[in-house]
């Protein structure tokens, strides 16, 4: 069998790539077409070349907020972040290199290295303390952000060069939508410190590359629109820290576009001599975060205070308020049908306790037929009833499944109508007619063949039909007696299941049904609300019945208490949700094999809430479970991120240990500085970390990427490209268990 380190090491295999150029870089192209004729077959090979202009787009001066995975250091947390690097990952593989800085093609650009050939990417991060952005007390040498205009201002501020005239043939040049008078987010930065903080040329192949990873469902669904690949732009600066480590200091990081800056990378002394003391830079994207004493990952997890999912109430009530809290009950505002104000009772579908379902399966009318009156509070539960409602709402606002839902109505009346037709014409005719007689049989055909034989003078037929009433009242009897015998089920269409799948998953629930109060997924401490806290429970089975019933309400059909209870068993559960729910290759049940996924669900479903900076700060985090056997719970129904910081979590089966893994997507750059030096221990081929180590070149916090390069590359260890430089440079990924107890009747946590 697989140690557990070795199983969950294997959904986190990643591959690195120095770059993945586009099939054509942003710019202008001529696309040409000609005719060849075969002038002795021809009278004429007069043609003219067919020529055409054409532009192709990349981001430039903006960049939306979706083509953004994740950042580090998280935004706007605070922690001990003065030894790593800033990093942006992208969900489009090619965006580093859409641009080039001269604006030339990828052939022709100046800015590339050979053996083997490596390109820069058009964009950088940059790194300023929130002293350098006051100008250290100067109000001429502050960092001044901004809209403004990329049209030179005359002043003694330099802005990217980039040609207004398309004919000019200069590059780079302004595409025909463009204008130099629009204004941008842009930053004007001191060239001094400009030339401090900014990569040198050489550094510039080194700051980007691309991971592989697994995409799978271990992890929330996140917008991943690039099969698994992540483009990654690192910054060249470590987050400066006060003197004395006990002052909290703000850094911001700019990520800002190289492209117009070709010359002065390419000429000494290029911005000096054209009189100017500050540099313009578009801004793409910013964040800000605070190097002081915080929490990291590991920290993180932690501190994570586990306990049922239920209301955390700061005082201790009576018995009968504290009854209903424990049950995971919330005590609401309640508008009345007739206008009165009142307070009730209200649980969504997630109980902190186990609670059998109800074994018959209930069928509900209305919403008011759900309500239920709490005799020892004197208040009416709502729960099932708004459950109830919530699904008639959702399924009138699908036309697709409520017309699919009708269309098979019909069709099941005309199915029960039909096999009446044949079990009735079956009494009616003798032997051997009536045994003949199918599910698929034409009336057309048996009556014809019954009357070809009953009148056909050359055959011995002399039996004659059986009699038989045909009262109303008998007829709506043999009907029921159709339905309740399932004699009339008919094959129910995928758009139906599928729809009633993914909202037995409550896709589609708002997120106030599930988290109905501000109060769910705290922890009192001393005093304080902290947001950092795991939330457990088990599905209620009866409010998701009451979900799917009221989904089912806005076409009744006789067939809705046979479908609620297939539902219920899970097996309409959609295909796709299903394939890609299941960590079948990930968690193995033993080396090599294979897990066949489950046709229905027994027993419980449970799950948890994930509040936390982990959910806000690492996107992609990966989560595993096991159940109270110890066995590992190899289909997750759901792993959805809801908010910022809330992610749920459902398995089928009782969770009891649940492991966070830091995603690998997003793992940093990483250095040890604990001697006052700064340095890096390397990794051999299969990724362990030994004990050969390298000194690395860092002035004011500026790391000299190439300059590491070539100190892997001393020590026997390949670091030629920004792939293998980022394999050496990256920090390994946090693992952590965590334990879920039987608590389920512990007391809330008090002041």
């Amino acid at each position: 069998m697989a140690t557990d380190q070795k199983i969950l090491q294997a959904p986190e295999q990643l591959t690195f790539l120095h770059e993945c150029l586009p099939q054509l870089v942003a710019g202008e192209y001529t696309v040409s077409a000609d005719l060849s004729v075969d002038v002795a077959k021809a009278s004429s090979a007069d043609f003219e070349t067919a020529v055409k202009k054409v532009w192709v787009g990349a981001p430039r001066f903006m960049l939306e907020e979706a083509n953004i995975y994740t950042v580090y250091p998280p935004k706007d947390m605070t922690g001990h972040f003065e030894t790593t690097l800033p990093q942006i990952v992208f969900n489009r593989r090619t965006l580093p290199w859409e641009r080039t800085i001269d604006g030339e093609l990828h052939t022709n650009t100046t800015f590339q290295l050979n053996n083997p050939v490596r390109h820069a990417p058009w964009m950088a991060l940059l790194l300023f303390s929130e002293d350098e952005m006051k100008g250290q007390g100067k109000a001429e040498d502050a960092i001044i952000p901004g809209k403004k205009s990329l049209k030179d201002p005359g002043t003694n501020v330099f802005v990217p060069e980039i040609s207004t005239d398309i004919a000019s043939g200069q590059n780079p040049k302004l595409a025909p939508w463009e204008d130099i008078n629009t204004p941008y987010d842009v930053i004007d930065v001191p060239l001094s410190l400009f030339k401090q903080v900014a990569p040198v040329r050489d550094n510039l192949p080194y700051l980007a590359h691309v991971r592989k990873v697994k995409v799978d469902e271990s992890k929330e669904r996140a917008a991943i629109s690039d099969d698994g690949y992540f483009s990654t732009l690192i910054g060249n600066r470590l987050p400066v820290r006060a003197a004395d480590q006990s002052t909290a200091i703000r850094n911001t990081v700019f990520l800002v576009s190289l492209e117009g800056y070709h010359r002065y990378y390419t000429v000494d002394q290029y911005i000096e001599n054209k009189g100017k003391n500050k540099v313009r830079l578009v801004v793409l994207q910013s964040w800000s975060f605070t190097v002081a004493a915080g929490q990291n990952f590991l920290e993180l997890c932690e501190g994570l205070h586990v306990s049922p999912f239920k209301i955390n109430y700061p005082a201790r009530p009576d018995d009968a308020l504290k009854r209903s809290y424990d049950y995971g009950y919330a005590l609401l505002p309640h508008t009345t049908r007739n206008g009165a104000q009142t307070y009730s009772w209200y649980r969504g579908p997630f109980n902190p306790n186990f609670l059998p379902a109800n074994p018959k399966t209930k069928i509900y009318r209305s919403a008011d037929e759900a309500l239920r009156f709490d005799h020892l509070t004197g208040l009416v539960d709502i729960s099932y009833a708004a459950a109830w409602q919530l699904g008639r709402l959702l399924a009138l606002k699908d036309k697709t499944f409520n017309t699919a839902l009708y269309q098979w109505k019909l069709q099941g009346k005309r199915k029960v109508v039909s096999t009446a037709a044949l079990q009735q014409l079956s009494d009616l005719l003798p032997e051997p007619f009536s045994s003949a007689m199918t599910a698929t049989t034409s009336l057309e055909d048996m009556m014809k063949n019954f009357l070809a034989s009953r009148y056909n003078t050359g055959n011995q037929f002399d039996q004659t039909p059986v009699p038989f009433s045909n009262t109303p009242d008998e007829i709506r009897q043999q009907l029921n007696n159709i339905v309740s015998s399932g004699g009339a089920v008919h094959e129910i269409p995928q758009t139906i299941t599928d729809w009633l799948g993914k909202l037995f998953l409550l896709e589609g629930v708002p997120l106030n049904y599930l988290i109905p109060h501000e109060h769910y997924l705290i922890s009192r401490e001393s005093g304080t609300i902290t947001n950092e806290a795991v939330g457990t429970f088990y599905i209620d089975y009866d409010w998701i019945e009451a979900l799917l019933g009221g989904a089912l309400s806005i076409v009744a059909t006789e067939d809705s208490r046979a479908l609620l209870n297939m539902l219920k068993d899970g097996r309409f559960l959609p295909d796709n949700i299903m394939i890609n729910k299941a960590n079948a290759s990930f968690i193995p049940g033993a080396e090599g094999e294979a897990v066949p996924l489950p046709k229905t669900i027994n027993g419980h479903i449970t799950g948890f809430f994930l509040r936390s900076q982990l959910v806000s700060g690492w996107k992609g985090i990966r989560v595993f479970a096991k159940d109270e056997t110890g066995n590992w719970m190899q289909h997750p129904l759901k792993i959805e991120r809801l908010s910022d910081d809330i992610q749920l979590c459902v398995f089928a089966g009782k969770v009891q240990q649940i492991v966070f893994i830091q995603p690998p997507e997003g793992i940093h750059f990483g250095i040890d500085s604990s001697d006052g030096t700064f340095r890096k221990m390397l990794r051999d081929k299969a990724g362990n970390v030994g004990q050969t180590s390298v000194m690395l070149s860092v002035n004011n916090r500026v790391l000299d990427l190439k300059k590491a390069a070539d100190s892997i590359i001393a020590k026997g260890t390949s670091a030629l490209t920004s792939a293998e430089l980022a394999f050496q440079m990256l920090e390994s990924p946090v693992m952590y268990t965590l334990d879920i107890f039987d608590n389920w009747n512990e007391t809330s946590f008090t002041n």
